[in-house]
């Protein structure tokens, strides 16, 4: 496996999404990959629908090689081209990440008790970096990727 989250830099270098795809697959995730690339192609299309867009999974890729979850992961893809990654819980709690480009996420995540929890003062949209250290946070959903060095972990944790 090669280094999981990736490098700050390292997403600027990706230039399609089939090249996101390869990172996936490296990280030991070819079901995603797979999915993405499935998104990535015109296969099942609607009238208006766009495949899914570069700055999505970057965002996506960002997001998932950042934090580690006990949650099952399932992908979607909008009329729009924007990766929706769902975690599912066998108790009853979801966390669900709509990726609209690299650095905006918007969310909703919901407890074993049914109840969402407000992450945002209220709103569901934000920044993916303060996004993800809300849900890891809560301790709920997420934890930071255990293989983060020291210098990433402090990148992605601020606010």
């Amino acid at each position: 496996m090669k280094y999981r989250p990736l490098p700050p830099d390292a997403l600027a270098r990706l230039r399609s999404v089939a090249e996101a795809c390869d990172v996936l697959r490296s990280w030991g995730e070819p079901d995603l990959a797979d999915r993405i690339a499935y998104f990535a192609s015109n296969a099942d299309l609607d009238d208006g629908d766009v495949p899914v867009t570069l700055e999505s999974a970057l965002g996506f890729l960002a997001f998932f090689g950042a934090v580690e979850s006990e949650g099952q992961v399932d992908l979607g893809c909008s009329p729009e081209g924007w990766i929706c990654a769902e975690w599912f819980f066998s108790d009853n709690r979801l966390a669900s990440v709509l990726f609209p480009d690299r650095d905006k996420v918007d969310c909703a995540a919901r407890k074993s008790d049914g109840r969402f929890i407000e992450i945002n003062s209220g709103g569901d949209t934000g920044n993916r970096s303060f996004i993800m250290a809300k849900l890891v946070e809560s301790g709920e959903w997420f934890t930071w990727f255990k293989g983060i060095p020291a210098a990433v972990s402090s990148d992605i944790r601020t606010t």
